[in-house]
């Protein structure tokens, strides 16, 4: 049950946010630990999300579960919060995460026609993800690795995002 007016107290006070900055802010991870104790949240947006986006929203969710009646442990404050962004070097989780790393460098491992895993780390050029997209995947254009990241020379590579194993935001220097 607590977990329950944990996941609800969350939806509600995203959507009352989201409303009133007129920006979406979407989960990208949730964990509820230890009986509701321990509560992690992962949140974005499609232009990214600031520290102070993500005190508000700890705040606000705070503030929510602490006027929680049906629950005392939440009610009395003893839980631990932790809102935060997803960072660098995260993997990212979402299909909607693709659209704001649009022109970053980006590592994918992925299983190619033959099931083989395969790796690229190249520009993001395309994403096409999201309801309209018949066959969700990503574009990338190979970049050689070195001190000055080039182009590959080669045409740029389309992977169904069902293939994708694991994509990471690569840090450019």
């Amino acid at each position: 049950m607590t977990d329950d007016l944990i996941k609800k107290a969350i939806g509600e006070t995203i959507g009352e946010l989201s409303a009133t900055s007129g920006e979406e802010i979407y989960v990208v991870e949730a964990a509820i630990r230890a009986g509701g104790r321990k509560i992690e949240l992962t949140v974005d947006t499609d232009k990214g999300v600031s520290i102070d986006q993500c005190a508000k929203l700890s705040r606000a969710i705070r503030a929510r579960l602490e006027a929680c009646e049906e629950d005392s442990m939440l009610s009395s404050g003893e839980f631990d919060l932790m809102v935060s962004s997803p960072g660098i070097g995260e993997p990212i989780q979402v299909q909607r995460q693709y659209l704001r790393h649009l022109g970053r460098l980006i590592r994918v491992n992925y299983l190619d026609e033959e099931e083989q895993p395969k790796e690229i780390t190249g520009k993001l050029l395309e994403a096409a993800v999201g309801p309209e997209a018949e066959q969700p995947s990503i574009t990338i254009e190979a970049v050689k690795e070195g001190r000055k990241k080039r182009t590959a020379g080669e045409p740029p590579v389309t992977i169904r995002l069902a293939d994708v194993v694991r994509a990471v935001v690569q840090t450019e220097l």
